[in-house]
């Protein structure tokens, strides 16, 4: 058994968020090849995530996929995971307690996947990867790059942008920022 799947384990196992582990059908950990070099990080898993075990097969999934796939980025050529492993109850926010306790699981994703670039999808996974001081509307399709080399490029959640379609041209254009950045990087699909 690899690590990634040792650490899945670990995750399915975890009590940590009494609410959360009362509530969930099951974890969410992570999807995707495990040598991908881009990694996308949204904010928790939804209603359909929750019953399949995997990230983003909802709605806002489907929408994220589809985007993707326009811009030339197979899903099955990247890795999805979230900032919680579980479902928050009536899809409210994740607590700064259940985030911290997850903070741990997603750092090692992210350097067992070690991607080149990470994603991170709307206000939770931007605060949690790169800070709070940055609001998504400012830092969308912007890059950030870590001391190890790992660049950051923040996109709006797939979900906000069901929820405000205005916003889907942005969307489009941060993919192919994103497009463009991967080949910058070296990374061909």
């Amino acid at each position: 058994m690899g690590l990634l799947e040792e650490l899945k384990v670990e995750v399915s196992g975890c009590k940590l968020c009494a609410e959360l582990v009362a509530n969930r059908s099951r974890t969410v950990f992570g999807d995707g090849t495990i040598n991908a070099e881009v990694m996308f990080v949204g904010e928790a898993p939804g209603e359909e995530e929750d019953k399949q075990g995997i990230p983003f097969v909802g709605r806002a999934g489907q929408l994220l996929t589809k985007t993707m796939e326009e811009a030339g980025i197979p899903r099955k050529m990247v890795y999805i995971a979230n900032v919680l492993k579980c479902r928050p109850p009536g899809n409210r926010d994740p607590n700064t307690d259940e985030i911290n306790n997850c903070s741990t699981f997603l750092a090692a994703q992210i350097m067992l996947i070690n991607p080149k670039v990470v994603c991170p999808l709307g206000r939770f996974g931007l605060e949690q990867l790169i800070g709070k001081e940055y609001k998504i509307s400012d830092a969308h399709g912007k890059t950030f790059r870590r001391r190890d080399g790992t660049v950051f490029m923040p996109m709006y959640h797939p979900a906000a942008i069901l929820r405000k379609g205005s916003l889907y041209g942005e969307f489009e254009k941060d993919f192919k920022k994103l497009k463009r950045l991967l080949l910058k990087e070296g990374v061909k699909f």
